[in-house]
């Protein structure tokens, strides 16, 4: 056998076995751009899901279980299906704020650095955009993390409101995410930050006025 059908007999396998890892990788990596946006998953009508059970339902969203994978709808005022997510491994967290503003959020890991989450006002039918790390809201405020800083602004028009806070009265321990919780306070007019500190962890509060 010559040199060169040699070189082909061994050249061919090789090929194909890198095309198939490069097919591999490319579903992987569709597959994991996918999870990131569950949110905005197609609508997957619940006709569709077998054998599901209803974990809960209200009059604005629907949370289902099947098969060990759960499912969610959005609803608006009149009743119509305004964003569906699904499967997901992990149960989310849907709640009303007041008696027209939809609260999601979901938890991909440990800590709140893994939740993210958004808002829906089935009266103004109106989403907010994505938040990572959220800690808390009040009126149409919204409270939530992002790299050793808390970001306070409107939930639905930045330019009515955002301010970020980053300074603060005692330095940081160091660990990933020292900031440990954020709430409203005095009628939304402050929040109270809490976080470790010093080399022992010490867990701190400060109130933060808002303009």
């Amino acid at each position: 056998m010559s040199n060169k059908k040699i070189f082909t007999c061994i050249l061919l396998p090789f090929l194909f076995i890198l095309s198939a890892c490069s097919t591999s990788s490319n579903l992987s990596d569709t597959s994991s751009m996918q999870s990131l946006d569950e949110g905005n998953s197609p609508y997957i009508s619940v006709n569709d899901i077998k054998n599901f059970e209803t974990i809960e339902e209200t009059e604005y969203y629907k949370i289902v279980h099947s098969d060990f994978m759960f499912y969610y709808y959005i609803f608006d005022e009149n009743h119509n299906v305004v964003k569906s997510g699904g499967p997901l491994n992990r149960e989310p967290h849907i709640s009303m704020v007041n008696n027209h503003l939809i609260r999601f959020t979901l938890q991909t890991g440990t800590g709140i650095g893994t939740q993210w989450g958004y808002y829906y006002d089935a009266k103004a039918d109106v989403f907010s955009r994505i938040f990572q790390s959220i800690y808390d809201q009040c009126d149409s405020k919204v409270a939530y993390g992002k790299a050793k800083k808390v970001i306070v602004r409107d939930i639905f028009d930045k330019t009515e409101y955002y301010k970020e806070i980053s300074s603060f009265q005692k330095p940081f321990s160091d660990v990933v995410e020292p900031i440990t919780d954020v709430k409203f306070v005095n009628d939304g007019t402050g929040i109270e930050v809490s976080y470790l500190t010093g080399v022992d962890y010490k867990e701190v509060t400060e109130i933060i006025k808002l303009n």
